[in-house]
This record gives C-alpha cells, sequence and structure tokens, in this order.
C-alpha cells in the first residue's frame, strides 16, 4: 500500500495512519485462480428454514434486521437488513462450525441493495457487510477483522477494504482498493479468502479478483494484517458507521464457508419461470 493509499484509508476510516511495513518484509500476493473445491461447507445459511419476520437458529441480531420471503437469490427467502441513518443491522454467530474452520478458510455470499442508494455528501460513508472477531496474533487482543468492507466516495463509487478495529484503544487500519463501484440492485457475488499461517487476504467479486486489495504478509509478519488462528464469532448484515441520508436497505442470501473455494456450490439452480 503506498503512503498516499494508507494516507487516504485512514482519514477515511477516521484512524492515524500507521508506519509502513520494513522494506522486503511483504510477500507478493499470489495471482492464480484458485479452482472451486470439494471440502464440505461447514457452515451454511440460505434463509429457506427460517419464518419471514426472524433470524436463522443460532444466530443473535443487532438492529433493524429480519427473514423476508419476497426478494431472494436463490429458493424464496433471504435476510433483509432494513434503512437506518447509521448503526449495525446484522446477524451473529458462534457455530461450531468456526472452529473447525480456523484462521484458514474461504467465505462466499450474494448481496444487493435497493436503488437509488444513499450518497455521500461528504467525506466518505464505511459499511460493514462481514465481520470476524478473534484475538489479534500480533497483540493477543480482541480484535474485529472485516473481509468485506466498502467505502463510499462523493463520486458515487465505492472502494473494496479490508479493515481492522481493535476493540482496545489500539487505532485501527486498512488496505483499500480503487473507488470505482457502484452499488447495483443486482445481486453480487462476494467471495473472500484468509489464510492466518501466511496472514493472506484475497476478494473475488462475481469471479474476478481485487487484485489491488490482496496481500501476503508472510510467517508470522502479523504487522497490517492480523488474521487471526481462530474465529470466535461471525456477523453479516450492515452497519454504515457515518451517516447515509435515510440509510441503506439491502439483501444477503446464500452464505456458506469451506476450506476450499465454493463460487455457486451447494445452491441450487434457479428453475426458469414457467410461460
Amino acid at each position: 500500500m503506498t503512503i498516499i493509499r494508507a494516507a487516504l484509508v485512514a482519514l477515511l476510516l477516521g484512524a492515524p495512519v500507521l508506519a509502513q511495513d520494513k522494506p522486503g518484509k511483504e510477500l507478493k500476493p499470489p495471482t492464480d485462480v484458485p479452482p472451486v473445491g470439494k471440502a464440505p461447507i461447514l457452515l451454511f445459511e440460505d434463509f429457506e428454514t427460517t419464518a419471514a419476520g426472524q433470524v436463522p437458529k443460532g444466530y443473535t441480531k443487532q438492529g433493524a434486521v429480519e427473514v423476508v420471503n419476497d426478494v431472494a437469490h436463490s429458493g424464496r427467502q433471504s435476510l433483509r437488513m432494513d434503512a437506518a441513518v447509521n448503526g449495525p443491522r446484522r446477524i451473529t454467530t458462534k457455530s461450531d462450525a468456526l472452529a473447525q474452520l480456523g484462521g484458514t478458510y474461504w467465505g462466499r455470499l450474494f448481496f444487493r441493495v435497493q436503488l437509488p442508494a444513499p450518497e455521500c455528501k461528504q467525506g466518505v460513508i464505511h459499511s460493514t457487510i462481514v465481520s470476524i472477531v478473534g484475538k489479534s496474533p500480533l497483540h493477543n487482543d480482541e480484535i474485529e477483522y472485516r473481509p468485506v468492507d466498502t467505502i463510499l466516495t462523493t463520486q458515487g463509487t465505492f472502494g473494496w477494504i479490508y479493515n481492522v478495529q481493535p476493540h482496545t484503544k489500539r487505532p485501527e487500519f486498512g488496505k483499500g482498493s480503487a473507488s470505482k463501484n457502484k452499488f447495483t440492485d443486482q445481486w453480487t457475488l462476494v467471495e473472500w479468502y484468509v489464510d492466518h499461517a501466511t496472514q493472506t487476504y484475497r476478494l473475488f467479486v462475481d469471479g474476478e479478483e481485487v487484485k489491488d486489495i490482496a496481500f501476503m504478509k508472510g510467517p508470522k509478519n502479523y504487522e497490517g494484517s492480523e488474521i487471526p488462528a481462530v474465529m470466535e464469532s461471525i456477523t453479516f448484515g450492515w452497519w454504515n458507521y457515518q451517516e447515509a441520508g435515510k440509510g441503506f436497505t439491502a439483501w444477503i442470501d446464500d452464505i456458506a464457508l469451506s476450506k476450499d473455494r465454493l463460487g455457486i456450490r451447494g445452491i441450487p439452480p434457479v428453475k426458469a419461470k414457467k410461460s
């Protein structure tokens, strides 16, 4: 991450600029395109067995979030996050599957946003879609790392960001991509990969890697990444930290976590409508 990019991300997040890693420490991230694997899906949620107005069993909720039966990526149901000026609308699980996944896994979900999406009038709007709580391998304190985050600018475009928020007084930090995306009311496939052993992070959107956000710090080089060895909990939903007009209305569906890349694995094919 260049000094300009680091300063920009720090400014966007309201955090001080971190010192740069010493030259030569960080490795080049992989450039392959991992195939969809066959490892078991250890956590899966398509919301089909949850009553409308509720959240799935084994999850706790924050804010205005519920299962609905009028919008879905597959099946008939999805999770809807209602509009709010800011604050959380999300669900969290401490499933036993998290221990099996450890600190190396692939995640996958689909999301869409109701249009017109909120505009950023000044500064930025930072939103979290997926977050994980665990222990920092560098400081041994509790942190929240966010593998699916967005930063919306006044230009009407957003960039993706890997963001870490310590639950102590340490400052948050992150690495961001170019701001060239726009929210859409079409279902978007997001896949993320983290590896504690090599401190690697990768993000794929609709099958294409967001290469300028990827990193591989290398074994035991935790500075600027802090990917934990164990997940204590994982959260899905929406949290915009700055005011966003009336707020985002968004949907999530077909969540899955596995040791291998998932793509659309585990999702039943959409049946063609009869004419």
